[in-house]
């Protein structure tokens, strides 16, 4: 068995289209997406188009959750306190549309692979149960100023019982193994596709991983980066400066080298990126607007 992993597309289809083609050549059995199809790049729809020609499963990231709630009652409009933000997103709503919203909404928020035994690989967005949390490195292991230690990372494992767990959410590759009492739990993060962190720093470049399974040797994984032309991307983007609220900015983070800067205005995606949630989340399962929401979608 072969799963290709991906995920934290963010709308970009250009590096989505180059990471379908090397897939091509790899032959996988099953797709996961570790979600975060859209939000950020202005091509969600494309991106929602795609994955859903295509066999897979999917998860719900906290992006899907800002375009999907942002106007329910989980989720006012005035509880958006960055008007650029909100801006971005009523555009991404129309755009999207009300079945592709409906779709992202529905999306579950884990799916289970069965290599030798029942939910032996795990996917994720952030951690179980949580797609605002991230799994992060070990002290001294990354350059990047947010770690976990040992009993932080048990703790969000707490309950889970699966070789693997596949999640995203912080566009940095991790490769990490954790001891509980239970048993050996490898957490892998492959990266990103729209835009990386840390050393996965670079336009035109998208990050994915290949999980092998076999009787003999159990789960292995394959870390690959495919690399691809920043330049149609970059042009793409600044087309749309009088369009897309944010097409400027994110020109300017993956313009390819030696290409000058544009005027952009000063962006932050939006707050519960590293550890917070909105204060209904732990309640959903048992909120009505959460019940009628996902009983409307299904």
């Amino acid at each position: 068995m072969r799963i290709a992993a991906f995920g934290d597309i963010h709308g970009n289809i250009f590096a989505l289209r180059a990471v379908l083609a090397d897939l091509r050549k790899q032959s996988p059995d099953a797709m996961a997406l570790t979600g975060d199809l859209v939000y950020k790049f202005p091509w969600g729809a494309e991106v929602v188009d795609t994955v859903r020609s295509l066999p897979h499963q999917a998860v719900i990231g906290n992006s899907e959750l800002y375009v999907a709630l942002c106007g329910t009652p989980l989720w006012p409009t005035d509880k958006w306190n960055i008007p650029l933000a909100q801006r971005v997103i009523t555009w991404e709503r129309a755009r999207l549309g009300a079945e592709r919203l409906a779709w992202l909404a529905a999306l579950p928020e884990h799916v289970a692979f069965s290599g030798g035994r029942v939910e032996d690989l795990l996917v994720v967005h952030g951690v179980p149960g949580n797609p605002f949390l991230p799994f992060l490195a070990r002290p001294g292991e990354d350059r990047s100023p947010w770690v976990q230690s040992e009993e932080r990372v048990r703790e969000l494992l707490a309950g889970v019982d699966a070789a693997v767990v596949i999640c995203g959410h912080t566009h940095s590759t991790l490769f990490r193994r954790v001891r509980s009492a239970a048993r050996e739990t490898l957490i892998v993060n492959p990266g990103g596709l729209s835009y990386g962190r840390g050393r996965n720093v670079g336009p035109g470049r998208a990050d994915y991983a290949l999980l092998d399974w076999s009787a003999a040797t159990g789960w292995q994984v394959t870390l690959r980066t495919v690399h691809y032309d920043p330049e149609p991307l970059h042009t793409a983007l600044l087309a749309l400066r009088d369009d897309y609220p944010i097409a400027a900015y994110m020109a300017n983070r993956m313009r390819p080298p030696g290409t000058e800067t544009v005027p952009d205005p000063r962006f932050d995606f939006l707050a519960f990126r590293w550890g917070d949630a909105p204060d209904w989340w732990e309640a959903r399962d048992d909120l009505p607007a959460w019940q009628a929401l996902r009983q409307e979608l299904e």
